[in-house]
């Protein structure tokens, strides 16, 4: 079988305030080439073989390395690690290989080492294009330091490139957040953007500054600035495909569509998920690794020892049902602009997605949708695709919580 594949590096320099991902804001104590990060990456690399073996998988078709902070890694380190993962399975002739960066981490030898192990997409965190936007969330950059790291990019990098930002952060003021998507004319290797809207959770520092009144937060101008940034993105040539996702035409990112249309992925590294599809029997199998690095060596190092049985790894496994596996179906693929298919959702659920969803009957809750002119069907040679318009998709969570 053929799977995607996520890797999960949880170092960074320090943490950003907003940040919940599960990470160690510790880097610079650690170093990037000590024993604990060098026992990390072969550890991912034997969990790898872990996963392959048991369950069959021949080929990676898209990989994903994120974090934390990934481009931490020596090109020593990057070079284990995929050669590693190729001789257990090779990468697909055709198969995206996104590597997450830090603008202060982008420089010839990183892109070197990422060229030179097959990574053919970046992915740069950029957040804001405001010094005092991205001070204000803790975060570890600057625009000098971003604009070095595109001119760096712009002259050594010729495969794929995608950007982050954050809208409603607590100091980026409107005309700041509009004025920084000039620099996607300016670069033009950019082809795709993930546009976020600042989530506040719970526990993190930011959240903190919030209940405490050290700083100010509002959804509502949040929102509007998510609004703004489509607008602009929209108008620069970019395709809004999903809920916060926008590419160039033909550079939608791959890997996130396994994702999004329940493609096997596995997932490896301390505190990665990952799921396997049967759709035969209409179940997955899904797991969760331990957030404790040492516990994740060590797991991988006796299960090994025990007889490599994926089972024997610290992890937390959870058998996803027909019911959660439909559910989930329609919640991923109604984040897609393009929607959900009636003829695949027959194929794996032997059901009417019309029936489901309430398309026909006046009082089901895709026709109230249409009615709102918020969702919008299409018909094709194989069936009917259902999707959310470009304001529908806006109330997402709501459309969900009527079709539960």
């Amino acid at each position: 079988m053929t799977a995607s594949l996520y890797i999960h590096i949880p170092f960074c320099k320090k943490k950003c305030d907003y940040c919940d991902f599960f990470s160690i804001g510790e880097a610079d104590r650690l170093g990037k080439c000590n024993d604990l990060s060098d026992s990390y990456i072969e550890s991912l690399v034997k969990e790898a073989g872990i996963y392959a073996k048991f369950y069959g998988i021949s080929s990676w078709g898209t990989v994903y390395v994120g974090g934390g902070t990934p481009s931490l890694l020596s090109p020593a380190q990057i070079s284990f690690l995929f050669s590693g993962l190729k001789k257990i399975a090779p990468f697909e002739e055709d198969a995206e290989v996104t590597f997450e960066a830090n603008p202060d981490d982008v420089c010839k030898e990183f892109l070197f080492a990422c060229i030179s192990s097959g990574v053919n997409r970046l992915s740069m965190g950029l957040q804001a294009l405001d010094d005092k936007a991205l001070a204000g969330v803790n975060r570890g950059s600057s625009v000098e330091v971003i604009i070095r790291a595109l001119d760096c990019l712009q002259n050594h990098w010729n495969e794929r490139l995608s950007v982050d930002f954050i809208a409603g952060l607590p100091l980026h003021t409107y005309a700041s957040f509009k004025n920084q998507f000039e620099l996607l004319e300016k670069y033009p290797k950019i082809d795709h953007v993930s546009l976020y809207t600042l989530m506040v959770e719970e526990n993190t520092p930011l959240w903190k500054k919030i209940e405490d009144g050290k700083i100010n937060y509002s959804c509502e101008r949040a929102d509007k600035m998510w609004l703004m940034g489509r607008n602009i993105l929209e108008r620069l040539g970019f395709t809004h495909y999903e809920v916060s996702s926008f590419a160039r035409k033909g550079f939608e990112s791959r890997h996130n569509q396994a994702y999004w249309t329940q493609k096997s992925y596995v997932g490896l590294g301390a505190g990665a998920t990952g799921t396997l599809y049967d759709f035969e029997s209409k179940k997955a199998l899904r797991w969760t690794n331990t957030l404790s690095i040492p516990a994740y060596i060590q797991g991988v190092e006796k299960c090994l020892l025990e007889g490599g049985a994926p089972s024997l790894l610290k992890r937390n496994v959870e058998n996803i049902d027909e019911d959660t596996l439909e559910f989930e179906f329609l919640m991923l693929g109604f984040r897609r602009l393009e929607g959900v298919s009636s003829s695949d959702y027959r194929l794996r659920f032997g059901k009417s997605l019309s029936e489901r969803i309430g398309s026909e009957n006046e009082g089901g809750v895709f026709s109230k949708w249409k009615k709102m002119r918020l969702a919008s069907e299409k018909k094709s040679p194989e069936g009917r695709t259902y999707a959310l318009n470009r304001r529908g998709i806006l109330l997402l969570n709501r459309f969900l919580e009527e079709l539960l």
